[in-house]
């Protein structure tokens, strides 16, 4: 499953409050796929979380979240923004606005 279907998977698959073990049981298996095409399961995302329960879909979407690798980001340091990249110099302030 697509990263971006995490958070509908979690509000249908489970009732809440949950158990991890309840949790680990019912989506354990399913693996969520980064953009860079990496796979990791729900199961190996959760086993360093110490939560015996998971009262809202929420909260657990979050823990998901919160234990995925850096290949789930995407771009890193990338800022769609138009700012100045880090680790490079202004040269001509006319051109910086705030």
């Amino acid at each position: 499953m697509d990263y971006s279907d995490t958070e509908r998977i979690v509000d249908e698959s489970l009732e809440f409050p949950a158990t991890h073990t309840a949790v680990i049981e019912q989506i354990g298996a399913i693996e969520i796929t980064s953009p860079s095409g990496n796979s990791v399961t729900i199961q190996e995302t959760l086993d360093p979380v110490e939560e015996e329960s998971y009262l809202t879909a929420d909260a657990l979407y979050t823990s998901i979240i919160g234990n995925l690798d850096e290949t789930f980001i995407g771009r890193k340091y990338y800022d769609d923004r138009g700012g100045i990249a880090i680790g490079t110099e202004i040269r001509d302030e006319s051109t910086v606005s705030f």
